[in-house]
This record gives structure tokens, sequence and C-alpha cells, in this order.
């Protein structure tokens, strides 16, 4: 769940943004971080940014306690993001895509609402000079 949530993260973060170099490195390190790899997501504009990272944190934490809370169970270890239900148990796979869901929806709107905020807006602002 933390994979998407930072991807939803940024995805947000590119849609805020107004630089167009930081917007291209957040579009394709977005999608990456949904299949599962997170360092340019993570590294690249969700920590450089800060709120997006927040949001990002906020957003695994309410999906990965969805996933908690319904018992998903993992077969072995192994894939992350959307392509983790392959390691699913069958009868676990609908609430683990509804984790993931909540993890990107609380990912995207939690980055949302930070990137609203005055304080956020400065920092979005300064990144694009």
């Amino acid at each position: 769940c933390n994979n998407v949530a930072q991807g939803g993260a940024t995805l947000c973060a590119m849609l805020r943004t107004h630089d167009k170099k930081l917007k291209s490195v957040a579009a394709t390190s977005g999608i990456s971080a949904l299949l599962g790899i997170t360092e340019p997501a993570m590294f690249g504009v969700n920590l450089k940014l800060r709120y997006p990272f927040y949001g990002a944190m906020l957003g695994s934490a309410i999906g990965c306690g969805y996933v908690t809370l319904t018992n998903v169970l993992n077969i072995s270890p192994g894939s992350a993001g959307i392509i983790g239900f392959v390691c699913v148990l069958p009868q676990c796979m609908v609430n683990f895509l509804i984790g993931v869901v909540i993890s990107l929806a609380a990912g995207f709107l939690i980055t949302l609402a930070l990137s609203k905020s005055r304080r956020f807006n400065k920092e979005l602002e300064d990144a694009a000079q």
C-alpha cells in the first residue's frame, strides 16, 4: 500500500506544480511507484517538496490499516504496488484491492489538501524557480 500511496501523492504533486521539469519527473516516477518502484517518486519529488511525502505517509497508514483490519494474507513476499495482488491469497484479493484504492485515493487527496496550505504553496513556488 505504501508504493501506491507514494504514487498517488506524486501524481497529485504533478498536477499542482507549474515547473515543467518537475511535472515530467513526477509523471514518470508516479506511474513507476504505482507499479512498485518508489525510489524515483520518493527521492525525486515527494521528499523534495515535503508535503507529498506527508500525504503519502498518511495515505499509506489509512490503506494499510484497512488491509490489516481485514486480515489480508500474502502467500509469499514479492511484488509491491498494484501488481502485488499476485502474492495475496485468493480469498483476500478483493480486500487487498480495496486497500490499494484507499491508499491511492487517500495519498492523492491528503496531498491535495496539504498543497492548498499557504505554507506549502510557498514551497511549490520556490521549487518552480
